[in-house]
Formats: C-alpha cells, sequence, structure tokens
C-alpha cells in the first residue's frame, strides 16, 4: 500500500510501505549491551550489563606489569576492572557503528524501493525524510504491546501473573525461537491475509488483538501442561 505525505515543495509525494518482514535480509546486525561475566565469593557465576554510561572517572591501570600481579591481590582487581572498562569502551565504539550501519542501510533501502526516482530528488532536508521513513516502516509487536494487549482486551493471566511473565517461569526447551514473530505469521494466516503487505496497513493495536487472540488458547494449554508437569514432579521428589 502506498501513503501520500506533502514535502517541503508543498507537493504530494507516495510513499510504499514496507512489508512487515521486508527489511530482515537487508539489515545489519545490531550489537547489544556489553554484558560481563564475574564470579560471587560462594562460587556463583553472575552475568551483567555494563552501563558505561554511569562511568564518570575512568578506572585506571594499576602501573604494574601484568605479569607480576597477583591473582585476587588490590592490583589483580584493579587490573580486572581496567580490562573490563575497556572491553566495554570497545564494545560501544562497534555498537555505535552498527547503528550508524543499521541507519545507512535501511536509508537506501527505503530511498531506492519505497519512492519513485522524481520523487527521490525531492526529499532534500530531514524533515522530507523523517516524512518517507515513518510512512515506509512499519511498527514491530514488542513482548510490551501484547503483554498490555493481553491485560487490557482479554483480561488475561495466569497464577496471578501476566501472560509473559507466567511464560517465563515455564520449563524451557533447548531450542530457541522468535516466538512473537512465529505467531505473527500464524496470526496473518488465520485470518486470511495474503500478503506481508495487507497485514501491514493495520494499526499496530489491531494486530497485537488479532496475534492475541489466535494464540492464547495455545499458550493457556502450554502454560496448564507446565503446571501439571512441574506438580508431577514435586509429587514423585
Amino acid at each position: 500500500m502506498n501513503t501520500e505525505v506533502v514535502l517541503s515543495d508543498g507537493q504530494p509525494c507516495s510513499v510504499r510501505r514496507l512489508g512487515i518482514f521486508e527489511l530482515d535480509p537487508v539489515l545489519p546486525k545490531l550489537i547489544g549491551p556489553f554484558r560481563y561475566t564475574f564470579t560471587l565469593a560462594n562460587g556463583q557465576v553472575v552475568e551483567e550489563e555494563y552501563d558505561i554510561s554511569r562511568i564518570t572517572v575512568p578506572p585506571a591501570h594499576p602501573g604494574v606489569p601484568e605479569h607480576e600481579i597477583v591473582e585476587r591481590s588490590p592490583q589483580w582487581w584493579a587490573l580486572l576492572e581496567w580490562q573490563t572498562y575497556k572491553a566495554a569502551v570497545e564494545h560501544e565504539r562497534n555498537r555505535l557503528q552498527s547503528v550508524t550501519s543499521y541507519v545507512t542501510e535501511v536509508s537506501g533501502y527505503i530511498a531506492s524501493t519505497c519512492l519513485s526516482e522524481e520523487d527521490r530528488r525531492r526529499v532534500v532536508d530531514l524533515e522530507d525524510w523523517k516524512l518517507v521513513y515513518h510512512s515506509a516502516l512499519v511498527p514491530q509487536l514488542t513482548p510490551e504491546i501484547l503483554a498490555k494487549t493481553f491485560a487490557e482486551n482479554f483480561r488475561a493471566a495466569f497464577g496471578g501473573l501476566e501472560i509473559f511473565e507466567a511464560l517465563s517461569k515455564a520449563k524451557k526447551g533447548s531450542g530457541g525461537y522468535d516466538a512473537i514473530r512465529a505467531w505473527e505469521i500464524q496470526a496473518m494466516s488465520a485470518f486470511g491475509y495474503k500478503t506481508e503487505e495487507e497485514w501491514s496497513d493495520l494499526s499496530l493495536e489491531e494486530r497485537a488483538r488479532k496475534v492475541a487472540a489466535i494464540n492464547l488458547p495455545k499458550i493457556m494449554e502450554t502454560l496448564e501442561a507446565d503446571k501439571a508437569s512441574k506438580e508431577m514432579d514435586r509429587k514423585r521428589g
């Protein structure tokens, strides 16, 4: 479907809306936040996100040759803190570079596939580009949006927990996939939408309601089965 916007020259411009998953094959891989592991005194290994923005005074190198540092000495801990900080700085540099690549590639793809050659020449400033960009992109479903839909539209909960919190406590197998993506494709098929473009014409809220309606019964079955399995485990144990 095409959306019409008015550019800074005062004339209308037709922008093709992308399919909901159309950008998947063309996007560079974005890098997530820097995470590091450390061992507690009881031997438990913990993983946490390193928030480099909270570091006001960067840690300093202990100033001792590393081969002379005794493990778990004050110098050893200082070196470990310095090394972690340096790794976080490099990770953040790579992350920002990946974001820049992401924006550049998305922009190029939208310009080349969503606008006519004539209209591309009319996009002359940032405001023009924002109109085109937001008209072409399709809002993505998130766990937060679906959680709100489950709670508000279906009054859904399990054992006093909201649906995603209950799912997080269920037993997990060894496999993994993007469940929300799979649910959305199932909903598209169940409601008879033949193409992604047709589906993406729906508002984000309507897509969320349809996805929730199709998948809620299966989710409840999964949670009930998990509850029964845990009760059997308790009886055996």
